[in-house]
């Protein structure tokens, strides 16, 4: 099969036209990969044939062959279930595994066992492994029929070590061994074990057939001649044969049966990819669930979490209040079965001893592996074994891996680690996995498990100190040029820094476009942290934070951005370098802002500021006069936005950065926009959106895209509004920009829930929400949260609906935004009303008009207005409710808010005497036509009004 489909995958290339180079930048296979797949010495994986076929843009018809010879082991006859370790991805639709109806059934079981019977005891911990199990059972069922080509069924089990390889095949071996009535043979190839050479075929041959008994005078002296023997006695016999610890196809291939009906299980910590008919399962680690029953049953605890007191039985289960202690005890130990079996002896031997205290004893990695073994168990001891049988340059990454500050790697790092090429280091690292000691979470990046990692880091010792220092310093080196790299190429608000000029240290990833460079610095955050934390030079570390700047402000959190930029200020203090800790305080300051913690966000942005002052640099000056206008803007001081908008866009113009510009025009039309300057706002916000464009500043075009819509919002103009913001949240998407994506997510909720369309309303707001709070953007989650209020409200729903706007105006409080306080106790105040409570709900209103009042905001006086108009309305007082409206209509025709307006007019309508029917006719319809050009569903109660007014007065209606 591996042949088959590696001729068929080379034909495929070939006919694209591609070498395989270019199959793997298509496809994110690895060019070794691809080689040994095309050379038939691999056998592919469902993922990796998906990701080939997606490279090669293969038409369905070309795709279903291509899987078809990567999952046939045999021609007209049932398959095994996909191994459960490579499932078909999303692209590609695995075929369903078949029912157990359609396998061929196991034959009879056979009363007696006539062979040998070596099977190692079954283990009582046994634990999980539920679908790997049904896989090899899927096998066995095979057996009887053998191979396309007459073969015996072959099965590999690898992984790890430690992982259950063993386990596994001796629990399946039990399970399926009545049938197979001639023999069950049990062999330890040695290929790992301390002290002993592993076992050679030629001897591994005289001990299986010493079991088969054969006389020793009977047993040939040669290889070949033992091996025609071994074939000879298992034809036509049903015999299962368990090789453990295997080291190599060769070692395994002569010990082999002949023919079919027999069932070999192979346990290796290699994938023995030249068994090329071989079914392959590859083990990881437990799943949490799993690893946890595993670790108690092995304590004594038992698989629940409470269990009777000790008794005769042995020792007490832990309390219930030991269970997050094992949760962790079985993380600390890597969920790898071996692990949690010796951590689980040691609490059942120790009475004393609980699970608090062994995961302190544990938490220091340096000693973890020391106390990961027992008397006849031992991980470190089993990592050696495998270190050992590596080739001398596979033992050298090995020991430089123990250098990474983080916990994986791509190519690119692995080969300025070794000071090697881009092949040299990929080849090295796919021979680290396929010994199982990498793996690899995603096809271009590679890492370790968790206890592998810190046998690594012990390992390192044993490199010269001179050269572990040169490795380290040649990796710490591309993850700076990369990073600032990278960082220049994402940045919308640049720095002091130059952009790196000059080739880049080769190998270098791409980070030559925005999405590029988004993508690797997000791959790579937490290694380029790590890096920083060891690093002991405050200049590198100062200049991967600024390269950080952007990820971590589309990332977030803003507490650790803001640390991390006060960290590099200080730093940059230390060594006298003002200009980097002006930029760093401004770095600090804004992130504090984009949390809601302005008193912090103001102290630190006049500080750079001061700063800049002080070293006469305009552009620093500038850049604090937007940040802090922008700070003012959230603060619901819009006369002093608009003032410091107006220096900075002076400033940027004369210093002619059009970047600077384009941002200070989108902020200056939000402010116009909340001071009713509709016609200003909207010149301003389209002047922004034609600037972004320009700049091929995409995460712009989907800023100015929302803003833009927002207004038309306001306006009246909800559909053309709802399709720029479609555009936005693509945008936003596309680019990976979740602070767009929220902005955007959050005003098409609030149209959405305009429209009426209150199952959209809540995707896109829980959207909204869930992203705001990933970033830690306070301001835009009591925003949300405002929002979502008034969506339970629409819907009935008026206990939550309060609860929410109380959760969000406690937000905007404690961040300290009046402006948002306000909206959300409006947003209050119409709960309350509908929960009966009118005498809350009129003192709420009136404290938010005064806010809004205050800082000028003339839509939200109009919205204040027309709610108090419908409270005085409740309560009979229809003159006060009419003044009111009126005041709210006056309001929002200066502030060109049709909806308000609207809202305004069938208050009018409402709250006008029977004598002035003709004119509240009037008010209705033209209310009612506003809401009909917004696409809002108040339109239908409207429509209702103006029925029900009709037939009240129809010669009022009939009037002009």
């Amino acid at each position: 099969m591996a042949v088959e489909f590696g001729e068929l995958l080379r034909d495929l290339r070939l006919a694209a036209g591609w070498t395989q180079e270019e199959l793997s930048d298509r496809s994110g296979v690895s060019v070794h990969s691809i080689s040994m797949l095309e050379a038939g010495r691999r056998r592919p994986r469902l993922s990796s044939v998906a990701r080939l076929a997606d490279g090669l843009a293969l038409p369905a018809g070309r795709r279903e062959q291509l899987l078809a010879a990567a999952t046939r082991p045999a021609t007209d006859r049932p398959a095994p279930p996909a191994p459960p370790s490579a499932p078909a991805p999303a692209s590609a639709p695995a075929p369903a595994p078949a029912p157990a109806s359609a396998l061929p059934p196991l034959p009879a079981p056979v009363p007696a066992v006539r062979g040998p019977r070596q099977l190692p005891s079954d283990s009582r911990l046994f634990t999980g492994r539920t679908v790997e199990g049904e896989f090899l059972a899927g096998v066995a069922r095979l057996a009887p029929e053998g191979t396309e080509a007459g073969m015996v069924v072959l099965c590999v089990i690898t992984g790890m070590g430690g992982v259950g390889k063993t386990a596994l095949a001796v629990r399946t071996a039990h399970r399926v061994g009545e049938r197979f009535p001639d023999g069950q043979l049990f062999l330890d190839l040695r290929s790992h074990t301390t002290g002993l050479e592993p076992l050679s075929a030629e001897d591994a041959l005289e001990t299986l057939l010493r079991s088969l008994d054969v006389p020793a005078d009977r047993i040939p002296s040669g290889l070949t001649d033992r091996a025609a023997l071994y074939r000879a006695r298992l034809s036509g016999t049903r015999t299962l044969v368990l090789l453990d610890n295997a080291s190599s196809a060769a070692q395994v291939r002569p010990l082999l049966p002949g023919s079919t009906g027999c069932l070999v299980l192979v346990t290796s910590r290699s994938p023995l990819v030249g068994l090329d008919d071989a079914h392959l399962l590859t083990l990881d680690v437990l799943p949490e669930g799993d690893a946890l029953d595993l670790l108690r049953r092995a304590a004594g605890a038992g698989p629940t979490p409470t269990t009777a007191p000790a008794g005769p039985a042995g020792p007490a289960a832990p309390a219930v209040g030991e269970l997050g202690d094992f949760a962790e005890l079985a993380r600390l130990g890597g969920r790898l079965p071996l692990a949690l079996r010796i951590l689980g002896a040691r609490l059942r031997h120790r009475p004393r001893l609980t699970a608090a205290a062994l995961v302190e004893e544990l938490r220091e990695e340096r000693h973890r592996l020391g106390r990961l073994r027992d008397e006849d168990r031992d991980l470190a001891a089993l990592f050696r074994a495998s270190y050992r049988d590596l080739p001398p340059e596979e033992q050298r990454l090995l020991r430089l891996l123990g250098v990474l500050p983080g916990e994986d790697l791509e190519v690119c790092a692995a080969a300025h680690l070794l000071g090697a090429d881009r092949r040299g280091a990929e080849r090295l690292l796919e021979s680290l996995l396929g010994h199982h000691l990498l793996a690899q979470p995603t096809p271009d990046r590679y890492r370790m498990h968790d206890l592998v990692r810190s046998w690594s880091r012990a390992l390192a010792e044993e490199e010269p100190p001179a050269r572990r220092e040169i490795a380290g310093r040649r990796l710490l080196d591309h993850y700076q040029d990369t990073a600032e790299r990278a960082g220049h190429r994402l940045a919308r608000y640049r720095g002091h820094r130059p952009a790196p000029t000059g080739p880049a240290p080769r190998p270098a990833p791409d980070v030559d476009s925005p999405e590029r460079a988004r993508d690797w610095l997000r791959a790579e955050r937490n290694n380029l942290l790590a890096a920083m934390a060891r690093s002991g030079d405050p200049l590198r570390r100062s200049v991967i934070t600024a390269a950080l700047a952007p990820i971590l402000e589309l990332d977030g959190p803003r507490s650790e951005e803001a640390a991390l930029h006060l960290a590099a200020a200080e730093a940059a203090a230390a060594q006298g370098r003002s200009l980097d800790r002006a930029e760093a305080l401004w770095r600090a300051g804004r992130a504090h802002r984009l949390a809601g913690r302005f008193e912090e966000s103001a102290e630190l942005l006049d500080r750079a500021e001061q700063l800049y002052r002080e070293l006469g640099d305009a552009h620093g000056r500038t850049h604090s006069a937007w940040e802090r206008g922008r700070l003012a803007y959230q603060s619901g001081d819009l006369a002093r936005a608009v003032e410091l908008y107006g220096r900075a866009l002076a400033g940027y113009r004369e210093l002619g950065d059009p970047q600077g510009e384009a941002h200070t025009l989108w902020d200056l039309g939000r402010a116009r926009r909340m001071l009713g300057e509709t016609d200003i706002a909207e010149e301003l916000l389209a002047a922004a959106l034609d600037a972004y464009r320009s700049l091929g500043d995409r995460a712009g075009e989907a800023l100015a895209l929302s803003d833009l819509a927002h207004l038309r919002y306001c306006r009246g103009r909800a559909a053309d509004s709802g399709d720029l913001l479609e555009r936005a949240l693509a945008i936003a998407r596309e680019l990976g920009d979740r602070q767009s994506e929220a902005n955007a997510a959050w005003l098409l909720g609030r149209i959405r829930l305009l429209q009426g369309a209150h199952p959209q309303a809540r995707d896109l707001l829980d959207l909204a929400l869930a992203r705001c709070r990933e970033l830690g953007i306070r301001q835009g989650e009591a925003s949300t949260l405002s929002a979502l209020g008034e969506l339970h409200l629409a819907t009935g729903r008026t206990a939550a609906a309060v609860e929410l706007q109380r959760e969000a105006a406690a937000v905007f409080r404690t961040t300290g935004n009046p402006h948002g306080e306000a909206n959300a106790l409006h947003g209050l105040a119409l709960a309350l009303r509908a929960a009966d409570d009118r005498t809350s709900a009129t003192g709420l209103l009136h404290g938010a008009l005064e806010t809004f009042e205050a800082d000028g905001d003339l839509q939200a006086q109009a919205e204040v207005l027309n709610s108090l108009g419908l409270l005085a309305a409740d309560l009979g007082d229809l003159p006060a409710a009419l003044d009111r409206h009126h005041r709210a209509l006056e309001l929002a025709r200066r502030s060109d808010s049709p909806l308000d307006e609207a809202r305004a007019l069938l208050g009018i309508g409402h709250c006008l005497p029977p004598a002035e029917r003709p004119a509240a006719l009037d008010a209705v319809r033209r209310g009612l036509t506003l809401l009909e050009a917004a696409g809002a569903a108040e339109a239908a109660d409207a429509r209702t009004r103006l029925a029900l007014l009709t037939a009240a007065h129809p010669q009022a209606a009939a009037q002009p």
